[in-house]
């Protein structure tokens, strides 16, 4: 399979794990605010903020379009493009009242927790696979 459409394979994937995690998100928030489910037009926009974002993804966390970006660099990218686009969804989607500047600060802090959340988590899991890796490679280098 080329390498385009291996990229197209992994790209969907990250689609739906993000659909998915957002979708489990707008469902907690509404049951704080007493909905019994999420309107066809949310779910419509989480798609499309998912496939935005893992685009955004493949874009700031891949080689594609930034040779030599250091992480950091990239994460904030990141997370700044990220709010910006969430926020414009989260704006024309009256997701919460827009006028009221305390609930974008209440807004911007989920947002925030959340990206620490899932950074700490991608960070524990590579970190834990990379071990793993290197004590493969180290085992298969012993054999040789």
């Amino acid at each position: 399979m080329n390498k385009f459409l291996k990229g197209i394979l992994e790209w969907k994937t990250y689609v739906c794990m993000m659909f998915t995690g957002s979708v489990i998100i707008f469902w907690l928030a509404a049951c704080f605010q007493g909905w019994e489910g999420i309107p066809l037009a949310s779910l419509a926009q989480l798609f499309l903020l998912s496939v935005i974002g893992s685009l955004l993804q493949g874009i700031m966390f891949t080689e594609w379009v930034f040779k030599t970006m250091a992480y950091l660099a990239r994460l904030l990218g990141f997370a700044v493009i990220f709010l910006a686009v969430l926020s414009v969804f989260a704006w024309k989607g009256q997701w919460f009242p827009a006028e009221e500047f305390g609930s974008w600060l209440v807004f911007a802090g989920i947002f925030l927790v959340i990206f620490v959340i899932m950074t700490a988590g991608y960070e524990i899991y590579f970190r834990i696979t990379g071990k793993k890796y290197d004590g493969l490679l180290g085992e298969r280098q012993k054999k040789s």
